[in-house]
C-alpha cells in the first residue's frame, strides 16, 4: 500500500510540474457565440506553450507569403510587443459601427479583442509573449519544396 501510495504521489507531482511547465506563458482563450437560435457556443481554453510544438505540424506551403511578410516588419513588431508589456492595462482600440462594436485591450499580459455583432460575440485572448514566439516562429518558416 506504502509503494502505491508513494507512486500516486511521484504521478501526481509529474503532473503537476508538466501543468506548471504548460501554463507558464499562460493561456489562449477563444470563445465564441453564435446568437441565432440553437447557434454554436465555442469555448476553447488552451496553454500558449503548445503554439509552437502547434506550429510545427503545419504544411509550410499553408503559411503563403506570411514568412515574407512577417520578417519585413519583424522590427517593428518586435519594438511594439515589449512596449505593449511595459504599457499599463487598458483599452487600445475602439471601434464602433451600427451593429458592431469592437475592443482591443491590454490586459494581464495578453491582447484581448471582444467583437459583437449581430451574428455572433467573440473574445479571444493571447498572451503577447506567446504570441512573439508564433510571429518569430512563421516568420522563419521556409516554404517546403
Amino acid at each position: 500500500m506504502i509503494f502505491i501510495a508513494k507512486l500516486g504521489i511521484g504521478v501526481l507531482g509529474t503532473a503537476l510540474v508538466g501543468a506548471a511547465a504548460l501554463s507558464s506563458e499562460g493561456f489562449i482563450y477563444v470563445n465564441v457565440q453564435e446568437k441565432h437560435p440553437g447557434g454554436t457556443h465555442v469555448n476553447v481554453l488552451v496553454p500558449a506553450a503548445l503554439v509552437p510544438t502547434t506550429l510545427h505540424f503545419i504544411p509550410r506551403h499553408h503559411f503563403g507569403a506570411a514568412p515574407h511578410d512577417l520578417r519585413t516588419v519583424l522590427p517593428i513588431i518586435d519594438a511594439a510587443i515589449p512596449a505593449l508589456n511595459d504599457c499599463p492595462d487598458g483599452l487600445l482600440v475602439e471601434v464602433v459601427d451600427p451593429g458592431e462594436h469592437v475592443l482591443v485591450s491590454k490586459r494581464a499580459g495578453a491582447i484581448v479583442v471582444d467583437v459583437n455583432d449581430p451574428d455572433e460575440t467573440v473574445h479571444v485572448s493571447v498572451p503577447l509573449s506567446a504570441a512573439q514566439s508564433a510571429i518569430h516562429q512563421i516568420a522563419e518558416a521556409t516554404p517546403a519544396d
